[in-house]
């Protein structure tokens, strides 16, 4: 009888770790669906005819895109790729945040090699795009 109670204090911990890792352990990047539909078919910005697909197709190397939804439920796309940024070849990533409609969006964060870039900063680097 004691051999038993001291196997079920094991096998509780371990089936509830197990859930917890099934329900917020790493997950797969998402590359394809409907919000990174809607960023790519965007202008890469105001008024301009290359959408921000074509733009990023044709400037960048080693592209990708991928889609996330924060804690507070924000739907977010994701650039990444090697541009020219700078004089070189550099890693980049470019958040955009899209409303649940898909509706409107606003840009997020900007990062080159892992350092946060200003708003300025990716102004200038989205008007090189086009």
């Amino acid at each position: 009888m004691e051999k038993r109670k001291r196997t079920i204090f094991w096998i509780i911990p371990i089936g509830v770790i197990g859930v917890f890792f099934y329900f917020f352990g790493p997950q797969k990047a998402v590359t394809d669906n409907d919000y990174i539909t809607y960023i790519k078919a965007t202008p890469v910005i105001e008024n301009s005819t290359i959408t921000t697909g074509d733009a990023f197709t044709n400037y960048c190397e080693k592209s990708r895109w991928e889609y996330f939804q924060t804690k507070m439920m924000e739907h977010v796309v994701e650039f990444k790729g090697e541009c020219e940024y700078e004089n070189s070849v550099q890693p980049i990533n470019l958040q955009y945040v899209v409303e649940k409609g898909q509706t409107e969006y606003r840009l997020g964060a900007m990062l080159v090699n892992g350092e946060q870039q200003t708003e300025e900063q990716r102004t200038a680097f989205l008007n090189l795009l086009q």
